[in-house]
């Protein structure tokens, strides 16, 4: 929306008028006193402040009433005024100003919705979930004694998968945790794809230890596998590989899931990132959303976490796969140089 800017306005009204003025003063000087001419003058002087002031009520003061009027009911606490879409701003800067306070009260926003929805599925997962633990360990102890090793196996990874994913929504979890929820996630897709999924991880070898105590957000690494395996690896025609490399830099750890399926167009990948590079606020936060949305709210959590700086980028080429970097903050020990060369952590999940 086209909005005026009333100090400009102001300024180039003053200018103006100010111009005219001299221009009678001028014109008055070389002029007889009591002429008709010189009062015709001053009779055009005078209309041009009565029309002066007109305009600058309708143009300044009533838009400045107005303004004054949606800022003191929004300080009330009334929420019939919206004061980030009025018609008039002061000057462009205070126009700025204001956007940047909507974009923070709406950041504020998402982050309550987040946490109520956050707080809802805790209270969801809450009704039983030791039902649902306790159902998977009879399928397993019923499997095993029925001579069906493979499906108690399954049973058993479940069981993990389910618990790790159930409890404690709101948590950090340490890099060592969240990777081995990818690899039970893994086992129980490699259960439906056979040998066409395989996972690799890769670490650092001097900061292995210090990335696996790492602490990052719950839930992270998963949502990323399980989109490289549905949109990747899923449609390619031979096997996939699906690795995960851990990087440190600094204070900074970058992680990269790397799959070898089908890519993406190189449309859909800008229309992707440009969804990436801010929070979406317009985005729904469906969490059983998949695709493109999934994984907004993935990084919708990193950056309401840490912030802008953090969150996560696609990398991909059509027909030769896809990387997706995640980018975060270094946290749960002391900050130490990064650097050295990857070595195989887990292979063939």
């Amino acid at each position: 929306m086209k909005k005026d800017y009333i100090l400009i306005k102001a300024k180039w009204g003053l200018l103006f008028q100010g111009i005219f003025l001299a221009l009678i003063f001028v014109v008055l000087l070389f002029l007889d006193d009591g002429s008709i001419y010189s009062n015709l003058i001053i009779g055009i002087g005078l209309l041009s402040l009565l029309i002066f002031s007109f305009w600058g009520y309708k143009e300044m003061l009533k838009p400045i009433k107005t303004l004054n009027k949606a800022c003191h009911a929004f300080a009330g606490g009334y929420i019939g005024y919206d004061i980030f879409n009025q018609n008039y701003e002061l000057n462009k800067e205070h126009d700025e100003m204001m956007q940047k306070m909507h974009n923070i009260i709406e950041q504020k926003e998402l982050v309550e919705l987040y946490r109520s929805q956050a707080e809802y599925l805790a209270l969801q997962n809450q009704i039983n979930p030791h039902f649902l633990y306790n159902t998977l360990e009879g399928i397993r102890s019923e499997a095993l004694i029925g001579g069906l090793p493979a499906v108690g196996e399954m049973a058993e990874v479940l069981a993990k998968f389910f618990r790790y994913t159930i409890s404690n929504v709101q948590s950090m979890v340490s890099v060592e945790d969240e990777v081995s929820n990818v690899q039970h996630y893994c086992r129980i897709q490699k259960y439906r794809f056979g040998d066409k999924i395989s996972l690799e991880l890769l670490f650092e070898k001097e900061e292995e230890e210090n990335i696996k105590k790492c602490y990052m957000p719950k839930l992270i690494l998963q949502p990323i596998v399980e989109n490289a395996i549905r949109h990747g690896i899923e449609p390619l025609l031979g096997n996939g590989m699906i690795t995960i490399r851990f990087q440190r830099i600094s204070d900074r750890l970058n992680i990269f899931v790397s799959d070898n399926g089908v890519g993406m167009k190189e449309e859909d990948l800008r229309k992707l990132n440009k969804k990436l590079r801010k929070i979406q606020l317009d985005e729904t936060v469906n969490p059983n959303q998949e695709g493109g949305i999934a994984m907004v709210n993935v990084n919708n959590r990193i950056k309401l976490l840490f912030g802008e700086d953090f969150g996560i980028r696609f990398y991909s080429t059509e027909k030769l796969g896809t990387d997706v970097e995640v980018s975060l903050p270094f946290e749960g020990i002391k900050p130490e140089s990064a650097g050295g060369r990857y070595e195989e952590g887990s292979t063939s999940y």
